[in-house]
This record gives C-alpha cells, structure tokens and sequence, in this order.
C-alpha cells in the first residue's frame, strides 16, 4: 500500500490491490479446512485467524490432517511473524541503513522459496506462476499498479481449470 500510494496510485487501487493480495488468507483457510478432519467451529476459527503462508505451505505438504497439528505450525509461524515484528520495530534504529535497506527484498525472497517448491513438485502450478507473471507484465504497461490486481484474479481464473485439485487439497503431484 505504501510503495502504491508513493506512487501515485488512487485510494480505490491501493484498497482493492490489498483485498485481492490478502484474499489468499481465505483461500488458504479453505484449502486447509477441507483437509482438515475432525474439528469444531472455534478451532476453525483460530486456524483462520493464525493462518500465514508459511503454516499453509508446511501443513499442504504435510501427510498429517489434524488440527491440532495445524494448529502448532499455524501458531508457532504466526507467533514468529509477531516476534520478528517486534524485533524489528526495537532494532531498526541499531542497524546500518545499507543493512535495513536490503530487508527490502527478503519478502520477495520469503515468497519466492515458499513458490519454488511447489513449482518443482508440479508443472501445472510451474504453468500457473508463468502465465501469471507474463501477463502482470504484459498489463502493467497498461493498466499501471491495476495490473496486480486484474492478473491476480485472472491467473486465479485461470488455476481453477488447470490446476489438479487433489495436488492443493493433499500436495501430492
């Protein structure tokens, strides 16, 4: 939102950019709901509310379909996300600028190693994330910071038919 309104993008692209960027949290919940077994509304939701891509990716790979299980990732990831929060709000100061500087790019960092194994594993996903990126590229050029949102939800479209629903649901190829 920050780096969207630096640049000039309106109140209504910067809203609808972060809901569509965060609309992924009520994908994850979902998948991992449906995986899970035998569970209860409260714990479904807090496994909603700790839910961070990391736990998403560790449980949707995992054989395991419990929810305490899912739980213990879930809140140890979403703990760490609040710690390293802290952290960083207490040290920014202490570090040099050339270090807090290159903090920057570690969350694209974060999601590229959270993407890559799920490319590895499965070529349609591969697909997916490729066909995904050019047309971001392809409309940013015309659609300016609208282009996030608009490949976004066409690459998305597009999953739902290419994508095997048995590799989200258990992460299998």
């Amino acid at each position: 939102a920050a780096s969207m309104a630096l640049s000039g993008a309106t109140l209504m692209a910067i809203i609808l950019t972060n809901f569509v960027v965060n609309l992924r949290y009520f994908v994850m919940s979902t998948c991992v709901l449906n995986k899970i077994e035998d569970s209860n509304i409260p714990l479904n939701i807090l496994a909603a509310h700790v839910t961070v891509d990391e736990s998403f990716a560790m449980f949707s790979l995992s054989e395991d379909s419990s929810i305490w299980i899912y739980l213990g990732i879930a809140i140890t990831a979403w703990l760490s996300w609040c710690l390293g929060a802290a952290i960083g709000v207490f040290t920014l100061n202490l570090l040099p600028v050339i270090v807090t500087n290159s903090f920057n790019i570690s969350l694209y960092a974060l999601f590229v190693a959270i993407l890559i194994p799920a490319i590895k594993e499965n070529r349609q996903i591969a697909l997916l994330v490729l066909i995904t990126a050019v047309l971001n590229i392809i409309l940013s050029q015309f659609l300016g910071n609208w282009s996030l949102i608009v490949s976004t939800l066409v690459g998305a479209g597009i999953g739902m038919y290419i994508v095997d629903d048995e590799y989200l649901l258990s992460g299998d190829d």
